[in-house]
């Protein structure tokens, strides 16, 4: 079994690396699939020894699993497809990955240390890809799985992620030289400027955990070296403008362009309904009337105690206008709304109720500092997923869960690492 152990370890770090740096690329190769299905008949295989400490958090989650298999037999009774019926599903089904973790509870501070060493090199390798695939027509047609390009990438999602390597950089658990760490901080900068240009989830998924953990830290000294920052934040971007504005991406399906203008129109669209960007302000329009839909099927109308199930796509069924480039979608682009909608307003309820226990720590005055930053990363994945489609798919779901179990493992097991210098 060990040799089983260790060789999924392995194979779990590597997966989760693929979808941390080539995120949509490679959507469709069900790798995390693989893993979870993996893990999950480990854990049978060595039943005896699995053990998990029971409080509230983990009852919502067990419930919400069991909950998302009745619904499966509810959507293929209701004569749709099975795999369109399974693919919903997943939305709770990727809690497993949570589970999985208590599995792993002895690699843990191993596994802590692979995945710093992933974001350690998350904005090189991210810079590197972009400017290959900028320059290469080969690289940016390049496909591997299915019919998606593997530099491919949902913009949202690659907030979180530079969101996660940027507080494991200034919390001192990636250690870097003086002279490479100016490097990383351009870096950071130049993914940031490209992140805000197409995505403003990804542009606040950053900006708002960012805020909110240098509020609630009490390390003093580590608030310092973030004003400092700051200060030096404006020679950072005129250091990354350069690379920003020679790289060549193509439009987006939103209209949306690499460009500083493009910069401005995102960020006065998040406070502002009347600005330059159109295309900004209809899509914010069109994801409301959705969601104001949904609310009214749900709270006051039919589907209030169960939602509409599984199977179908809701762009079709709620009637909404499909965006015109991507086409008709199966989730109304945030993730507590697909929940609300497909199983009805209880399980909506549940499931805001198992965000405040998750989170409700974050203002603990005895929290840990990496406790803390896990919260934090868990703050990011949630701000992103309310204005996106992020934890309905792998490349979300897979680390967002992942994170969750390093969380209730930590309280677990309290294996917190105090610093790791990368080697």
């Amino acid at each position: 079994m060990s040799i089983l152990k260790r060789i999924y370890f392995d194979f779990f770090v590597l997966v989760y690396m693929l979808y941390a740096l080539f995120n949509k690329g490679i959507a469709y190769s069900y790798m995390s699939e693989v893993t979870l299905l993996a893990g999950l008949l480990l854990i049978l295989m060595d039943l005896r020894s699995y053990e998990f400490p029971w409080d509230r958090r983990m009852i919502l989650l067990t419930l919400f699993v069991t909950l998302s298999t009745i619904f499966i037999g509810r959507g293929i009774f209701s004569g749709y497809a099975i795999m369109d019926v399974i693919r919903d599903s997943v939305i709770f089904n990727y809690i497993a990955f949570a589970f999985i973790i208590y599995f792993l509870k002895e690699e843990l501070p191993y596994l802590k240390q692979r995945l710093f060493s992933i974001y350690k090199w998350y904005p090189f390798c991210m810079c590197c890809f972009f400017i290959i695939s900028s320059y290469s027509p080969f690289f940016r047609e390049l496909k591997i799985f299915g019919n998606q390009r593997l530099f491919l990438y949902k913009f949202g999602d690659m907030g979180v992620h530079l969101f996660i390597a940027s507080i494991l950089l200034l919390n001192g658990y990636i250690i870097l030289s003086k002279r490479y760490l100016i490097f990383q901080w351009i870096m950071i900068a130049y993914l940031f400027l490209i992140v805000s240009s197409y995505s403003r989830s990804g542009m606040i998924s950053l900006i708002i955990p960012m805020c909110g953990f240098f509020i609630l830290t009490k390390n003093q000294l580590l608030k310092q070296q973030m004003i400092k920052l700051l200060k030096y934040a404006p020679i950072i971007l005129l250091l990354a403008m350069p690379l920003f504005l020679s790289t060549k991406l193509e439009e987006n399906f939103q209209g949306r362009t690499l460009s500083i203008e493009q910069l401005k129109n995102n960020a006065l669209s998040i406070f502002a309904t009347n600005n330059d960007g159109t295309s900004l302000n209809d899509n914010k329009v069109w994801r409301l009337v959705w969601w104001t839909r949904i609310v009214d099927y749900t709270f006051f109308g039919e589907y209030f105690i169960l939602g509409r199930g599984l199977g179908m796509s809701l762009a079709d069924t709620d009637e909404i206008d499909h965006d015109p480039i991507e086409g008709n979608l199966r989730s109304p682009h945030s993730f507590h709304l697909t929940i609300l909608a497909r199983f009805g307003v209880p399980v909506f309820f549940l499931w805001l109720y198992w965000m405040f226990l998750h989170l409700k720590k974050i203002r603990d005055k005895n929290i840990s500092a990496y406790m803390l930053i896990l919260l934090s990363i868990s703050l990011s994945f949630l701000i992103n997923a309310s204005f996106d489609v992020f934890l309905e798919g792998p490349m979300g779901a897979m680390p967002f869960w992942i994170f969750v179990g390093l969380v209730y493992a930590e309280e677990a097991f309290n294996l917190t690492i105090k610093s790791y210098d990368g080697n």
